[in-house]
């Protein structure tokens, strides 16, 4: 709705919220990404203790590396992934540097391993585990967990919660796979993505 002002001569347009549920909506989006908790185990001891340089590897904490990395395929940069529990396992995954969403372009380590276009075969999850796989919003870049139906993935029709886009199976789709080798050793899990892009 839009109220144009005319004192003293002088159009002023103020814009008002077209309604309150969007914005109730945004605020329920923040408090589940407030909310969120780690859908990794911390790391193991013997992954520290096993890697060649045992003292310098645990000086970085879990929450220093994440749960994996990827490599924005647009400026280069280093993001970090960090996998979490419920409705957007990856909450936002915009690059830091020059703020784009991550694409099937981008290379990404294990946690977030590309899957192919078309009807996916996906097993039961185990009971109480979710699903491990999602899709990214091409538009802001939210990630959803995926569902199932029946014996696939059912990525089509899904409305971003984020900024309302629809997918018609068009996001790019990720199986979240294990943080073991890059908490094992994130440098050569980044040097291996290296490798990839060059």
């Amino acid at each position: 709705r839009r109220i144009t002002d005319t004192t003293h001569h002088l159009s002023v347009s103020i814009l008002e919220p077209l309604s309150r549920k969007s914005d109730s909506h945004l605020g329920n989006l923040q408090e589940d990404f407030d909310s969120a908790i780690p859908a990794e185990e911390p790391t193991c001891p013997s992954f520290i203790w096993d890697h060649r340089y045992p003292s310098l590897r645990a000086l970085r904490t879990d929450m220093d590396i994440g749960d994996g990395l990827w490599i924005c395929c647009h400026c280069r940069h280093e993001n970090i992934l960090r996998h979490f529990k419920g409705r957007f396992p990856f909450k936002h995954l915009r690059c830091n540097r020059c703020d784009r969403t991550l694409c099937s372009s981008c290379h990404t380590s294990e946690i977030l391993s590309p899957l192919p276009y078309g009807l996916v075969q996906v097993p039961e999850p185990s009971r109480d585990c979710e699903l491990r796989y999602c899709h990214v919003c091409s538009n802001c870049g939210l990630s959803h967990r995926a569902e199932r139906a029946g014996t696939t993935l059912d990525c089509y029709g899904v409305v971003c919660t984020g900024c309302g886009v629809s997918s018609y199976g068009d996001w790019p789709r990720y199986y979240i796979g294990s943080v073991e080798s890059y908490r094992r050793d994130p440098d050569a899990a980044f040097a291996r993505l290296g490798e990839k892009k060059a």
